[in-house]
């Protein structure tokens, strides 16, 4: 079974063990969700091996535009959401948020290579005055960011392009944690195969999914973060195991040039003159 898998299903556990909560509470139950958050890091030690090292890697930046103030600047708001909606007027309520990871291959211990990553988020909260919560099912897609941005000048006017998903987690339902599979971009960035300019998180159905940023209150542990497993090869395995780790995230990261803004203007209808 592969680290995220094991993850995945500690954190099943947690949430049959403690009770899920009400799906549409204002808030997620705190005691749930810091159970989730405080128990992720000692839960790993089983998963890996004498040879293996788990990392912690909390966000560095983050921030969720809203389209409905396209010029809004949000990097100091304590709230993070991923949703589309619209208004009595058909008019559109979008958040999408943004995420920036500080990682190299400096981060990992000497002489060890990147196995896993994964992502890690919680669905915390949804927000009545957004409307009634949709009752539908929520997914969450995580995309690779392709161009720089700054959290303290983003908007939705100016957020920057983003790649198709490389993970999606559809079916959320209730709160609490929500993990995508992160290990191509992640090998992709400490190995200089493409820059790290972080993670978007959408969300294309009504289903308010709220989150804690890093300008709340919450525990840091609710924030978001990447897990990331690492391993010392033995000595004879040790060139094969990075070369193999390096090649995987090129072989991941082909993709045609351009993100969502080149899909867009494809699809876009052509105008004679």
């Amino acid at each position: 079974m592969t680290f995220a898998a094991r993850l995945a299903r500690f954190l099943c556990r947690v949430g049959s063990a403690t009770g899920s909560p009400a799906p549409f509470e204002a808030f997620a139950s705190h005691r749930t969700l810091l159970l989730v958050g405080g128990l992720v890091a000692s839960s790993l030690a089983p998963v890996a091996p004498a040879n293996a090292d788990i990392l912690i890697v909390p966000a560095t930046a983050d921030t969720a535009p809203y389209s409905f103030i396209p010029s809004l600047v949000r990097f100091n708001n304590p709230t993070l959401y991923a949703f589309e909606s619209f208004d009595e007027n058909s008019t559109p309520h979008d958040f999408e948020t943004f995420l920036a990871f500080d990682v190299e291959q400096a981060d990992l211990p000497a002489g060890h290579v990147l196995v896993e990553a994964s992502l890690l988020v919680t669905y915390a909260f949804d927000f009545t005055g957004f409307g009634e919560p949709s009752i539908d099912s929520g997914e969450i897609a995580c995309r690779e960011i392709l161009e720089p941005w700054n959290q303290t000048t983003l908007t939705w006017l100016n957020r920057p392009d983003v790649d198709e998903p490389f993970d999606t987690v559809p079916g959320i339902v209730d709160f609490g944690a929500i993990l995508c599979d992160a290990t191509p971009i992640a090998l992709a960035w400490i190995t200089g195969q493409t820059p790290n300019h972080g993670i978007a998180l959408t969300n294309a159905t009504e289903r308010v999914i709220g989150m804690h940023s890093l300008e709340s209150s919450a525990d840091p542990s609710l924030m978001p973060q990447l897990i990331l497993r690492t391993e010392l090869p033995e000595p004879a395995a040790g060139l094969p195991l990075a070369a193999g780790s390096a090649l995987l995230a090129i072989a991941s990261r082909r993709r045609p040039v351009g993100g969502r803004k080149a899909a867009n203007a494809e699809e876009a209808p052509h105008v004679a003159a």
